[in-house]
């Protein structure tokens, strides 16, 4: 009779995996190297198709999200694109929920490193932290806990997208086998975590549209909540025009 073996982390293995997240310090952003070439701070974007008739003034004219200079993918070092580091944090400060602190946003930008880039040994493209900042600008977060849920929407899609890569490696029924279902869960995730933030935004408020009722000659309708009496077996009408539940259409016809 085989001998099942369980798999499980040893104890050597979590500390490594400890100690290697304690080298993700809250990341403290310097200036450029050569100032006479730093872009300014706050820019349009340029080469943006043309607005939809009809769309937001907000949309018609999008700046630029914030970006940050990473001359190695390999060393931590991160520089603003800018001389001017007021205006820069300021823009980051927006991105960020509309932060006052920026301690806040040093945290943040560690945590987003620390999920783009897992262990120390990783390398990071300047190009995808600016990608994920993009994104995180793209979300137009009000507060401080919205920047946390985009973060790790940010990390969870990013993370869904590498072990999605590892199960196609070889293409072989391994790979799909071990990483695949990690793949699924993370996306999944990161599916929930997006409505998650939309319906924190929303209040919890569940908002029913009723475009067509049509009622004939002689007949009669309700619109609203039709709940059943537990004590008499008839039905009890609520039409509180905001009220939580399952909406539907009575139609009663006579004649």
């Amino acid at each position: 009779m085989a001998k099942i073996t369980k798999s499980r982390i040893s104890g050597k293995d979590a500390s490594y995996v400890a100690m290697a997240a304690g080298k993700y310090p809250p990341v403290q952003i310097d200036g450029p190297d050569d100032p006479s070439q730093s872009q300014k701070a706050t820019e349009t974007t340029p080469n943006l198709p043309a607005p939809a008739d009809g769309a937001p003034e907000a949309d018609r004219q999008r700046k630029a999200p914030p970006r940050v200079r990473k001359p190695s993918p390999i060393h931590n070092q991160y520089l603003a694109p800018t001389a001017d580091l007021e205006s820069y944090r300021a823009q980051l400060r927006e991105a960020f929920g509309n932060t006052m602190s920026d301690e806040f946003v040093n945290v943040m930008l560690g945590k987003l490193i620390e999920a783009l880039k897992p262990n120390p040994f990783d390398q990071l493209e300047e190009a995808t932290l600016n990608s994920a900042l993009a994104i995180i600008a793209s979300a137009r977060c009000q507060s401080e806990l919205e920047a946390l849920m985009a973060v790790e929407i940010v990390a969870t899609g990013f993370a869904g997208l590498r072990f999605l890569r590892q199960s196609q490696h070889s293409m072989t029924e391994d790979y799909i086998r071990t990483y695949g279902p990690y793949a699924n869960q993370l996306l999944r995730l990161h599916l929930d975590l997006i409505q998650a933030l939309d319906r924190h935004r929303r209040g919890h408020k569940q908002t029913v549209e009723v475009r067509h009722v049509h009622v004939h000659d002689g007949g009669q309708a309700v619109v609203g909540i039709v709940n059943a009496s537990k004590a008499e077996g008839e039905p009890k009408n609520d039409i509180r025009p905001h009220a939580s539940g399952r909406h539907s259409a009575a139609t009663d016809k006579s004649g």
